[in-house]
């Protein structure tokens, strides 16, 4: 027998499984968060009427909500 095959094993500590539904719904909320700061950026830094402003955050947020999920179902095993 070899040294590796008498060593003694460690048992690793258990981990639990993360809720998908949990972490889609903080990754959503974060892109939410983050389109509203991009529509209110965009609207102050160019003068813009508000609706292109919320149209601004609109589609940041569903852009960045899509990145996010992505990126979470990469990690998920």
């Amino acid at each position: 027998m070899s040294a590796p095959q008498n060593t003694p094993q460690f048992p690793v500590p258990h981990q639990s499984p993360r809720n998908k539904k949990t972490d889609s719904l903080i990754a959503v909320l974060i892109a939410i968060i983050i389109g509203m700061f991009a529509g209110i950026l965009h609207r102050t830094m160019e003068g813009v009427s508000y609706y292109e402003a919320v149209k601004t955050a609109g589609g940041a947020a569903v852009g960045v909500a899509v990145l996010f999920l992505m990126i979470l179902g990469y990690i998920w095993p």
